[in-house]
């Protein structure tokens, strides 16, 4: 892999000479050092794969005419390994005939230079060979993110097709039903409070699209206040505690010694304990387990801890819930309701505050996640030593 970052040559590059004579080897090493280019050597094609993989030079020289593997085969061999294929190769030759500098290209060469060589311009060339390679690696890069991007917003509109027409199409049914005059007092109750909670539902998904927008925007601020973390932890919980009960979860909560009161806003607080506490119901089954622990850390800062026992997920997986509008399940299929905001908005307002959310899970084992607030935002204690709820 190229060691190119956004179009920038390395301040010190590395060069691998490949040639079975020794008198080019020094004199190109001594024209390169002397330019400000660290070298390796090697004298034959056969060596050149296991020094380009140990060193990954920044580029290869590479003599054309060696005993045992030639410098067409040895390129080749370069291009095709994953971690070698953008490094660039400059082949050197004494065949001065067209077909030999068409194989060169069709190898895999990024450059060529015919013998006997202008030594005093070598350096030169290897330089602008190497800004080459580095513009290279910037359109790459620029054309990976481009589809990336392309990705995200495909899987952003089919997610918000499928998330936004449920509820519109619960609100138009029902209350298309209610206009009929066909419904009786009772069924009118609770078509209306289908209509309220698909609304509700609704105006939630609005509402995380536009508080990342805003956050991604940079016009997101926290209004801080000194707070009490343990009212929030409750009142948060008693948010899912209906949810729970009806999966007969056991939800509970418990203190280590002493909490101190926290400088923090807290909307955005009680905002990412309402999303952790979600996702720990929405993905523990019946009759599973839900644990938060409240606790002074290890470095003087506050550590909230939710721990379930749910379906979890695999380590690789973990960075993608943190991306915007990723669902694990495929959304045609997926088990489970959401928008995939939920987790880039807690880590978000996590950030903040300055903290730190952290996610350990295991597929079939369950997930803990641990929001961190570091000590700067310490205030003072209050003692809830030994509580248990």
């Amino acid at each position: 892999m190229s060691r190119f970052s956004e179009g920038q040559v390395p301040s010190h590059p590395t060069v691998l000479i490949v040639d079975d004579e020794a008198t080019q080897r020094l004199t190109a090493r001594a024209y390169l050092e002397a330019a400000g280019f660290k070298v390796f050597e090697v004298a034959c094609g056969e060596d050149c794969l296991d020094s380009a993989r140990r060193e990954r030079p920044d580029l290869i020289m590479l003599d054309v005419l060696m005993p045992g593997i030639d410098g067409f085969d040895v390129c080749r061999l370069v291009r095709s390994d994953p971690d070698l294929m953008h490094t660039p190769i400059l082949m050197v030759t004494a065949l001065e005939d067209e077909d030999s500098i068409e194989r060169a290209f069709a190898a895999g060469a990024t450059d060529f230079l015919v013998k006997p060589m202008a030594w005093s311009l070598l350096a030169y060339r290897v330089k602008f060979t190497l800004r080459l390679s580095a513009v290279e690696q910037s359109t790459r890069e620029a054309l990976r993110l481009a589809e990336t991007a392309s990705q995200a917003k495909s899987a952003f509109l089919a997610n918000m097709s499928h998330e936004l027409r449920t509820p519109l199409n619960a609100i138009i049914g029902f209350s298309d039903f209610m206009r009929s005059g066909k419904l009786t007092p009772l069924s009118s109750m609770e078509y209306a409070r289908h209509i309220y909670d698909s609304g509700t539902h609704l105006l939630q998904i609005v509402t995380d699209i536009l508080d990342l927008s805003r956050v991604e925007a940079g016009m997101t601020e926290i209004r801080e206040e000194i707070v009490e973390i343990a009212p929030l932890v409750r009142a948060s919980m008693l948010l899912v505690s209906e949810r729970a009960a009806n999966q007969k979860i056991d939800l509970r909560v418990s203190y280590g010694g002493s909490i101190p009161l926290i400088r923090a806003d807290p909307i955005r607080l009680k905002q990412i304990l309402i999303n952790m506490l979600s996702n720990a119901v929405k993905f523990t089954p019946p009759h599973g387990e839900i644990h938060v622990h409240v606790e002074r850390n290890a470095e003087g800062g506050i550590s909230v801890i939710v721990r379930d026992t749910g379906i979890g997920m695999a380590a690789e997986q973990i960075p993608r819930i943190q991306q915007p509008f990723v669902q694990l399940d495929d959304v045609l299929t997926k088990r489970y309701e959401g928008t995939g905001l939920g987790v880039p908005l807690a880590l978000a307002m996590t950030k903040l505050h300055g903290g730190s959310l952290e996610f350990e899970s295991r597929p079939g084992v369950g997930t803990t996640v641990t929001l961190t607030l570091p000590p700067e935002r310490v205030v003072a204690c209050c003692d809830f030593e030994n509580v248990v709820a």
